[in-house]
């Protein structure tokens, strides 16, 4: 057939050709396509097996192909052919192929000869012929109208189902997308935990495309990823760190890790390195400054044809830009909170420092505090806030008279009402700072008692703030552990024996094994780090 021949897929006829021959007609496609109903159909292997039809279906077939023939043709009488032909928006295209037996075949001088072709008994081929029963001429053209009808129906459902299927999957892939790129949107609010949003991240990808595994590769780049430089976060079963580190030093030392990098192991060419698979998909993440943060890589692609689509390079390239928005925003929270705890560790010092008997007293009431928030289980980010509330829990005595915080001996009832307003004034002061209100209930309340006899609320038991209950029994550790102007320290073993008997009373009974199980190591180096700068020794 010549290059100008339009031919539609046979499925549309396929679809239809029971049912036209179930009216007495035979559907021939528009190539000529063996199959088994040739040999079990007697009509058609009537039809197909003649040399003179075929030679008519091919003459058709030609004629259609030069656009010179729309007519029927009748290689003999008693049979007509008729071209289905399919309007389509730039031409016509020849469908299928109509055969009609009409009346006249039967008592045709060629029906003898189609039988010997076909090797079929002429009188039970009359027989099954009249039994069909066979068109009448005048019908024939009304027939061909009707199946042409049928066929043009049938191929636009299998469009329309095509169209569909190809929405259907479209779809698909964008609600993947927007349900990837929500959660991870939805994530990137949590600058504390860095590493909990990549490995989310991941895990997502890793559920979304059909990888084996995805890998999260980041720079070794303390100025710009803080706490996350050089962490190596997967999901699924990858190789080890190292290889795929060892691929992206060969890559950028290529040039070529700047943008999306597919390898493929079936690619003309490919060369993938060892251990990585038959397929790769590498993404970069750029930073703002363009400064090259990590990558992302998607390895051994499964699923149908597994071959890396664009669909996988799309959103692996739309994660890897909200990737580096939150990896930069979590490296300037990590400055912002340093920067917040060193002014909280230089203001305490410099109330600590009014009293040489209890400088560096909040730093390692902090220690304590933030030691057991994390002993009893609390989240990452309840231990972070622990700390700092430990931090500035004395903040308060900023407003408290010198003399008072330094008088030798003991206080009178007056001073020691200064003393009792310290956690309020501490409250007033932090309370109109955003940054600092998760920890203004350890503030105000962490003289609280657990038998309700404490300041400055009176508050008893689970009336008082988890953190309050962590910084008192750390505060009160420290208190004992270090020389006060009114007395000499504890020794470690009187000071785990009065935390444990004030388990219930003073403390709450829950926290007090936790907080006797403590490594209290870097406690003692920070009261020894104290006692040599007052010259008092460290021995204990």
């Amino acid at each position: 057939m010549t290059p100008s021949a339009q031919v539609i897929d046979p499925t549309a006829v396929v679809a239809v050709e029971d049912r036209v021959r179930r009216l007495g007609l035979i559907l021939l496609p528009a190539m000529t396509l063996p199959t088994e109903k040739c040999m079990t159909d007697r009509l058609r292997r009537l039809l197909t097996g003649s040399p003179l039809v075929r030679q008519a279906i091919g003459s058709l077939r030609e004629q259609w192909s030069e656009q010179r023939l729309t007519d029927p043709v009748q290689p003999f009488a008693g049979l007509r052919l008729y071209p289905i032909v399919i309007p389509r928006r730039r031409r016509p295209v020849l469908s299928a192929i109509l055969a009609i037996p009409t009346l006249e075949i039967v008592e045709s001088e060629f029906l003898h000869a189609l039988c010997q072709s076909a090797r079929l008994d002429l009188e039970s081929t009359r027989t099954m012929i009249l039994s069909l029963p066979p068109a009448h001429p005048g019908e024939c053209d009304r027939l061909a109208a009707l199946v042409r009808n049928l066929v043009e129906d049938e191929t636009r459902i299998e469009s329309a189902s095509l169209e569909l299927e190809s929405i259907g999957r479209e779809l698909g892939e964008s609600y993947e997308e927007i349900n990837l790129l929500y959660g991870t949107i939805r994530n990137m609010t949590v600058v504390e935990q860095p590493d909990r949003f990549v490995a989310t991240v991941a895990d997502e990808l890793f559920e979304t495309l059909s990888f084996r595994w995805i890998a999260v590769v980041l720079q070794d780049d303390t100025d710009r990823l803080k706490r996350m430089s050089g962490r190596s976060i997967f999901a699924g079963d990858g190789p080890p760190p190292s290889v795929i580190r060892r691929f992206l030093r060969d890559l950028a030392a290529s040039g070529e890790d700047r943008g999306s990098f597919v390898v493929d192991a079936r690619d003309p060419g490919s060369k993938l390195a060892d251990g990585l698979g038959a397929s790769l998909l590498v993404q970069p993440i750029i930073g703002s400054d363009e400064a090259l943060l990590g990558h992302f890589v998607a390895g051994e692609k499964t699923g149908d044809g597994a071959r890396i689509s664009s669909s996988d390079l799309k959103l692996l390239a739309a994660t890897a830009g909200h990737a580096a928005i939150f990896l930069e925003n979590a490296a300037l929270y990590d400055d912002l909170n340093a920067t917040i705890v060193g002014t909280l560790e230089a203001l305490t010092a410099s109330i600590d420092a009014k009293d040489p008997y209890t400088f560096g007293h909040s730093r390692r009431v902090a220690l304590l505090t933030r030691d057991l928030a994390a002993a009893t289980g609390l989240p990452e980010e309840d231990v972070a806030i622990a700390h700092k509330a430990g931090l500035v829990h004395d903040v308060g005595k900023i407003g408290v008279p010198e003399a008072v915080l330094t008088k030798p001996g003991r206080l009178t009832e007056e001073e020691f009402a200064w003393i009792r307003r310290h956690p309020e004034i501490g409250h007033r002061i932090l309370r109109d700072i955003p940054h600092f209100r998760p920890v203004l209930p350890g503030v105000l309340h962490h003289h609280e008692r657990w038998d309700g006899r404490g300041y400055p609320s009176g508050l008893a038991g689970e009336q008082i703030p988890r953190i309050a209950r962590l910084i008192a029994l750390a505060d009160s550790f420290d208190a004992m552990s270090s020389n006060r102007t009114y007395r000499s320290r504890l020794s470690r073993a009187e000071v785990l024996a009065e935390v444990q008997k004030c388990a219930g009373s003073q403390f709450d009974p829950d926290l007090v094994p936790a907080f006797l199980a403590l490594d209290f190591s870097e406690f003692d180096r920070l009261i020894d780090e104290h006692m040599r700068r007052d010259g008092a020794g460290a021995a204990r």
